[in-house]
C-alpha cells in the first residue's frame, strides 16, 4: 500500500626498473603478474593472498575470459524492521495531515524509528550538531537530523536524551513561516490530525514561540500558529558523508538504540542532501 509517491529524484604493480651503476649496464625487467600455486596468473594483495584476474585456465594451459568469475556482490539486505509487523506502507508526507494519516496506517504500536524506516526513498536530509534546541543534537557523531519532503520538514535527533523519542513537524504556510508540531513516540492509537499541535499548545499558543518569533494563528488547522521558521548556521552543518560513516560503523552492542536510529535513517534506501529554504534567519539574528 502507497499512501503518497514523491517526485525527488592500482592495483598497483611492482614496477622494475633500471638500476645505475658506475659501468652502464643494461637491465630490463618485465611486468609479470605473480603466479599462484595452481599455475594461474594473478595479483597478490597486501596480506599476500592471490586476488583472482577474472580469468581460468583451460585444458591446453591457456586462459580464457570466464563471466562466472565477476564479482556478484549485491546490495546489503535492510536491517530488521523496526516495525512491529512486516508491512510494506511507504510515503512521502508533504504535510503534517498526511504524516498524521501515514503513521495511523503503520502498525501499531508505532515507533519512531519505524516511522523513519518507512520513509519513501530516497530520503533528503540535512543535519546539524547545534544544541540550541528543545530537540538538541547529541554532538558532530549524533547530530539532529531534518526530512525534507514538500513543504514539510520533519526532524529527529540520532542519540541523546531528551528528544530520541520525539518527531518535530514544521509546515510551510509562507516563504519564511511554518506551522510547528510535534510527537511523542511510541503512537498506541489512531491520532487526530490535531494531534502534533495539541502536543505543543501550552493554553495561549505554541510552545515553540520561545524560539520561533512572529507567532500568530492560522487557519490551516485547529489550534494551528505560525511562526518562523529557522534554520542552523552553516557552521553547524554535519556533512551526510560524515553521518553515512557513523552509520556504517556503529556497533549495535556498543550503541544499540543510536544504531537503530542510523539504521532507520540509512539502512532502508537512499538519502540525498537537502538544503533549507533560502532567507531563513537563525536564531542568533534575533540578537
Amino acid at each position: 500500500m502507497r499512501l503518497r509517491p514523491t517526485g525527488l529524484a592500482a592495483s598497483t604493480r611492482p614496477i622494475a626498473g633500471a638500476f645505475a651503476f658506475a659501468f652502464v649496464l643494461t637491465a630490463c625487467a618485465s611486468e609479470l603478474p605473480a603466479a599462484s600455486s595452481d599455475g594461474s596468473t594473478g595479483a597478490t594483495t597486501a596480506n599476500g593472498s592471490a586476488e583472482s584476474d577474472g580469468r581460468e585456465s583451460d585444458s591446453t594451459g591457456e586462459t580464457r575470459a570466464d563471466a562466472s568469475s565477476e564479482s556478484t556482490a549485491s546490495t546489503p539486505p535492510p536491517p530488521p524492521t523496526a516495525c512491529a509487523e512486516e508491512t510494506d506502507i511507504s510515503a512521502a508526507p508533504q504535510n503534517i495531515g498526511e504524516a498524521i494519516e501515514f503513521i495511523n496506517a503503520l502498525p501499531h504500536p508505532v515507533t519512531l524509528n519505524c516511522f523513519l524506516e518507512r520513509l519513501e526513498r530516497p530520503v533528503p536530509l540535512n543535519a546539524t550538531w547545534s544544541t540550541v534546541s528543545l530537540q538538541p543534537a547529541d554532538g558532530r557523531r549524533s547530530p539532529r537530523v531534518f526530512l525534507f519532503y514538500g513543504d514539510l520538514i520533519m526532524s529527529v535527533a540520532t542519540d541523546g536524551v531528551p528528544g530520541t523519542t520525539l518527531l518535530e513537524f514544521g509546515e510551510f504556510v509562507a516563504p519564511t513561516k511554518s506551522i510547528k508540531g510535534e510527537l511523542a513516540f511510541p503512537i498506541e492509537e489512531t491520532l487526530d490530525i490535531t494531534a502534533p499541535l495539541q502536543h505543543v499548545f501550552d493554553g495561549e499558543g505554541s510552545k515553540c514561540r520561545i524560539c520561533h518569533g512572529g507567532e500568530a494563528e492560522t487557519p490551516e488547522y485547529d489550534l494551528a500558529f505560525a511562526s518562523d521558521a529557522l534554520r542552523f548556521r552553516a557552521m553547524e552543518e554535519v556533512e551526510l558523508d560524515d553521518l553515512k560513516l557513523e552509520h556504517t560503523q556503529c556497533y549495535a552492542t556498543v550503541e544499540p538504540d543510536r544504531c537503530v536510529r542510523l539504521d532507520a535513517l540509512f539502512g532502508f534506501g537512499p538519502v540525498v542532501p537537502a538544503d533549507f529554504p533560502e532567507g531563513l534567519q537563525t536564531i542568533y539574528d534575533y540578537e
